[in-house]
């Protein structure tokens, strides 16, 4: 017999951040018939959830990040699972500085606490850094880390306690009804669910079930490399969970984050490493959990070098965990959110991290229930990507480009350098003739300035204002 309601206004598949975020707002908003769905085990059912670092640098050059970000940071607070570390971003370069006092101004348009450090102010506050390799630093004093498995479970129980959710751990999704173009119901191992409204919510996994239905989230289930090494002295000396402001030492791609007696060590820097949606082990053939891989230790160790390099203290200690974790990529690394465009009722909230993790699931219930949210969610809208950018090739080809730039400097107006070329207008040769630099918008390569007018910048020399 099952022990799912045959029926329900809307079905959230997930109990992550992000599922546990959705349900929490579409309460507070007044739905009233909401059922959470997760094939796992709760509070921890084995998406990214479960291994997150858990840390929030709040300042991002994107608005629409940082106030999602900073509407998360709040939700946290008030849940009393935020934790205020502060954080430093270490720079070996000073094309890294320069990039740096970029980061200051974006800060400051945001309302967000920071300033630039020396590298003897580095070593002030994190005395274990070898401060002669690395020219400079920033620091925000709101850096911050968050229990996010406490918070899920905090969000459910609130719709729980007004009598709006009802929960179906270890339940598994085996098709998406559609009838009309239209979202109809969720057959599950337990039954079959009548639903107005889905939310496909379940991170890494969000493609093979939206492609149920007949729709995309495209998105990659991508390795983020992260360590555990320890016991150390120093970190035990501080009796606390974190003691130390997280290090992110930008120019190798790393960061550091203390995590009780031990440091963890993450990594952006290895070869792009991407899974199917469809070939995550299930819960039954993890060691760990699906989202948590063995550790490709080949990848890791000039990481773990450059780490050691950084905190010459690592050297001293063993790696106690060590994980290819499991996280979503997308082609332009902005989230998922939004009504698919391939049916409707079905809404996607997908390829978001914890820092952003509640903030777009009000977002979402925002938008579910007044047509718009009080975010834009222009550049995280799933709709934005036209149907040659859905396709996997493109997929993978763009998060391969991107991953090594998590923690890169990247110009605002860069440019991709795969997968060009696909749409060209009528007067592309023409235009390419005279030397068009192209730039790529809405699928379609643009001519942004032309190389034949290079004479012109020798003719007004001394006229024109300063590039920079």
């Amino acid at each position: 017999m099952s022990d799912i309601p045959n029926s329900a206004k809307v079905v959230v598949i997930g109990a992550g951040i992000v599922g546990n975020a959705v349900v929490k707002h579409l309460a507070a908003l007044g739905w009233t018939d909401i059922l959470q769905i997760d094939k796992g085990p709760l509070p921890n059912p084995g998406g990214s959830t479960g291994h997150a670092s858990n840390f929030i640098f709040p300042v991002d050059h994107n608005k629409e990040m940082a106030m999602l970000t900073l509407d998360s940071q709040r939700q946290y607070e008030e849940m009393g699972v935020n934790t205020t570390s502060g954080g430093i971003e270490v720079a070996r370069t000073e094309e890294r500085m320069e990039e740096f006092r970029r980061r200051m101004t974006s800060a400051k348009a945001w309302g967000i606490e920071s300033r630039m450090l020396t590298p003897d102010e580095v070593e002030e506050m994190v005395p274990f850094l070898d401060k002669s390799i690395i020219v400079g630093g920033w620091y925000s004093p709101t850096v911050s880390v968050v229990d996010s498995l406490q918070a899920g479970t905090l969000m459910r129980q609130y719709a729980l306690d007004k009598g709006a959710l009802t929960i179906a751990p270890v339940t598994e999704v085996l098709d998406i009804a559609v009838e009309d173009g239209k979202v109809a119901g969720v057959e599950t191992n337990k039954g079959y669910v009548e639903a107005e409204y889905v939310v496909v919510a379940c991170g890494v996994w969000s493609p093979r079930i939206a492609e149920m239905a007949g729709a995309t989230i495209p998105l990659t289930p991508a390795v983020h490399q992260m360590i555990d090494v320890g016991p150390l002295e120093e970190l035990q000396a501080t009796n606390n969970e974190i003691g130390y402001p997280i290090v992110r030492d930008m120019d190798t791609f790393c960061y550091e984050r203390q995590t009780g007696g031990s440091m963890e060590v993450g990594s952006y820097a290895h070869r792009p490493i991407f899974h199917h949606p469809n070939t995550i082990p299930s819960i039954e053939e993890s060691r760990l959990s699906p989202t948590e891989l063995p550790l490709t230790e080949d990848d890791f160790d000039p990481q773990l070098e450059q780490a050691i390099e950084l905190m010459p203290f690592l050297g001293d200690a063993e790696i106690k965990y060590g994980i290819n974790g499991l996280l979503s990529l997308t082609p332009d690394a902005m989230p998922l959110v939004g009504e698919s465009v391939e049916v409707k009722n079905l809404w996607s909230c997908a390829a978001i991290w914890i820092k952003e993790g509640p903030g777009t699931g009000k977002a979402i219930a925002e938008w579910m229930t007044h047509g718009y949210p009080e975010i834009d969610p222009h550049a995280s809208d799933v709709a934005r990507f036209y149907e040659p950018q859905r396709a996997e090739e493109h997929i993978l080809a763009r998060c391969a480009e991107h991953f090594n730039k998590t923690y890169g400097i990247v110009h605002p107006r860069e440019q991709w350098d795969s997968r060009r070329d696909l749409h060209k207008s009528s007067l592309h040769d023409k235009t390419s003739a005279l030397g068009a630099v192209f730039f790529e918008a809405g699928k379609w390569e643009r001519p942004h300035w032309y190389t034949s007018n290079e004479a012109l910048l020798d003719k007004y020399a001394g006229q024109l204002p300063d590039a920079r």
